[in-house]
């Protein structure tokens, strides 16, 4: 390697006149520390202030991830609802609607096997209904799959005829 390094120094640096050596260092002078700058620095710099506006929010992200994850592995590990039959969901249904004051109201009620409920409601409040379905949703895991809702003359009053399945046969 010394022995390159002299015979580049010999056949390009020496034969280079005194003025033009001069002349090179001071571009040498001028040229390395905007190279450093330009090459080394700069780009380090801007990327530290980038980051400094991208890590929180990365770690909000992660953090909200983590959370995310920790719910999806408690709802994996959550019991799943049991499957009722058309016959034991007809009667989870009545009883329902008996506890809501809706059993006056049901004109139809018939099981469609193997897990649906075909309901017809004549002249029932419409928040009524709501409120039953929602209560249906959450107590007994059940989700209408076809529901016409038909307005009628009185303020709020509603028909209603739905296909309720429960909510384990998705």
């Amino acid at each position: 390697m010394n022995a390159r390094w002299q015979t580049f120094k010999k056949n390009v640096w020496d034969s280079r006149s005194a003025q033009e050596r001069r002349t090179l260092m001071i571009a040498a002078w001028i040229l390395v520390p905007l190279l450093a700058y330009a090459v080394l620095w700069y780009p380090a710099h801007t990327a530290v202030n980038k980051l400094r506006v991208e890590i929180p929010a990365m770690r909000a992200q992660a953090a909200h991830m983590r959370v995310e994850a920790e719910e999806a592995a408690a709802l994996r590990h959550a019991p799943q609802p049991a499957l009722l039959d058309a016959a034991a969901l007809k009667t989870a249904i009545e009883e329902s609607a008996a506890r809501h004051q809706l059993r006056a109201a049901i004109t139809s009620l018939d099981a469609q096997p193997p897990h649906a409920v075909r309901i017809t409601l004549d002249a029932v409040s419409f928040e009524q209904w709501l409120a039953w379905l929602r209560s249906l949703q959450s107590e007994q895991h059940v989700r209408a799959d076809s529901l016409v809702i038909t307005a009628l003359p009185q303020t709020g009053a509603v028909k209603v005829s739905a296909t309720l399945v429960n909510g384990g046969s998705q």
